[in-house]
């Protein structure tokens, strides 16, 4: 696989390493990585563009998947996603597969959250949130990493998402993380009252000492070490061990995860509920069944992960 150095060698010199994108401009910021990717925003052609570059085997089964979907959807809240196969040559001459994903003229939400002083600004910004919400149910579609990092508001008070690479068709993926982040947001604005957000606000434990934490579900925070991804409770106890490449969180009891071999879907103490050697796992926790592919077969799994369909031999 390409490595960080890799994509920061092909950024510094675009005409030499990549296909379609050698006019593109990279002023030196930074490399964001994450347990698949790697990435690092651009200008080219007019247009700001976030380049994932995969850094796992495995880092766009979901985004493969969701991709032909997306062209259905009749939504501009989801950003189009160019994955060009093939476009980044290493030094080495591997060529490597980027993922395109178009960036808004936005500001990260962070910021302004961050500075929120009083009702008036929480309130614009809850409203904010809410219309995105909104927007997403109406597409019927999920994000699945609605987070402060992945938020831009931009300068309308219009809030965007970035960092498309786990959506999936279906909404209810992210009301969780909506509420999370209408409760912080609350909390900082004495007196505010806000429609899901309850009475009072409690802070959210610490959990130090990870490379990324995300929001508690079901008892549970997934976190990101040295070793990987796992979770942690509220106490910032090891329950899962940080040992893989990826995990979603918990819902309804379960999470998919990603390992060397494959994906693979776990319950809360950690055992697993499907073995991880399939190309794609994907959990529905309205109807508790689980989908997984294997060598371009689909295969169904109810919740106690009991194969409903039985896989053809190639």
């Amino acid at each position: 696989m390409a490595t960080i150095s890799d994509l920061r060698s092909a950024l510094t010199h675009p005409r030499t390493h990549f296909r379609s994108l050698g006019r593109l401009r990279w002023n030196g910021g930074e490399i964001v990585r994450s347990t698949l990717f790697a990435e690092a925003v651009v200008e080219c052609d007019g247009e700001r563009l976030r380049l994932c570059m995969p850094l796992a085997s495995l880092s766009l089964a979901r985004v493969e998947r969701f991709m032909p979907q997306k062209r259905h959807l009749l939504s501009t809240s989801v950003p189009e996603l160019r994955l060009l196969r093939g476009e980044m040559a290493t030094e080495r001459g591997d060529a490597v597969d980027i993922l395109c994903e178009r960036v808004p003229d936005a500001l990260p939400m962070a910021d302004a959250v961050a500075s929120v002083n009083d009702n008036e600004e929480a309130s614009a910004l809850i409203g904010a949130l809410d219309a995105l919400q909104a927007r997403l149910r109406a597409a019927d579609v999920s994000h699945n990493n609605v987070r402060e990092q992945n938020l831009l508001l931009d300068a309308e008070g219009e809030a965007h998402l970035v960092r498309w690479y786990y959506a999936t068709v279906g909404t209810g993926g992210d009301d969780e993380a909506f509420e999370e982040l209408r409760r912080k947001i609350a909390s900082a604005a004495d007196g505010l009252s806000v429609g899901d957000v309850a009475d009072g606000y409690d802070a959210l434990p610490r959990l130090d000492g990870h490379l990324s934490v995300r929001p508690i579900r079901e008892g549970l925070a997934a976190v990101e070490d040295e070793s990987g991804w796992g979770f942690v409770d509220s106490e910032n106890r090891s329950v899962v061990p940080s040992v893989y490449l990826w995990v979603n969180d918990f819902r309804e009891g379960r999470a998919e995860v990603e390992t060397a071999k494959g994906m693979g879907l776990i319950d809360k103490a950690g055992r697993y509920i499907i073995e991880p050697r399939y190309e794609v796992v994907e959990y529905d926790s309205r109807s508790g069944r689980s989908m997984a592919r294997q060598r371009e077969e689909w295969i169904e799994f109810d919740y106690s992960g009991q194969r409903l369909v039985e896989e053809e031999t190639v």
